[in-house]
């Protein structure tokens, strides 16, 4: 099929913008890099560049998270099939699932790159019960297992983040 009769809104969403089109293997981990640089990107805009308060920075990921859900669940739907439930093109799983951790954890690039790492470990190796919840119907199956990991990662920088402490870059 071409590229042309891809171009839809689902398939932009599902897929971020075509990352999970890129050549190189390992789309998820693309989408959440992505993900990670564009939180930042956004951080450095709206808290210092901006002036907005740390607190309406969280509301608003918050909010965009809450959307996040919906909105991937329809836009996955839209973009599997029955012949394949969970393409690897479909990365805005991956997405979701590394944006849970990073809005949470305390601000800090070492932190940010060490939860990318652990969200990618519980995402590809999907211990209990993360891979139950990629047993889940369509969509639900193909976006539950990410936010399931992503929680996994934000308890797991909760833990590290309060006996360690990250030197700030």
């Amino acid at each position: 099929m071409p590229l042309v009769k891809k171009i839809n809104f689902s398939n932009l969403i599902s897929t971020v913008f075509f990352i999970g089109y890129f050549p190189l293997r390992g789309g998820g981990s693309w989408a959440a890099l992505f993900c990670l640089i564009i939180f930042i990107l956004s951080k450095w805009i709206f808290i210092d560049i901006l002036g907005i308060g740390q607190i309406s920075f969280l509301i608003i990921n918050l909010v965009i998270l809450i959307a996040y859900i919906p909105i991937g669940i329809y836009t996955i739907n839209r973009t599997i099939t029955e012949e394949n439930p969970d393409p690897h093109h479909v990365v805005f799983d991956e997405w979701v699932g590394m944006f849970i951790p990073i809005i949470f954890i305390e601000y800090n690039i070492i932190a940010l790159i060490i939860s990318f790492f652990i969200f990618r470990f519980f995402d590809i190796f999907k211990p209990f019960p993360i891979n139950k919840f990629e047993e889940l119907p369509r969509a639900y199956g193909v976006l539950g297992d990410d936010v399931i990991a992503g929680i996994f990662t934000l308890i797991v920088m909760v833990i590290l983040q309060t006996f360690i402490d990250f030197p700030l870059i």
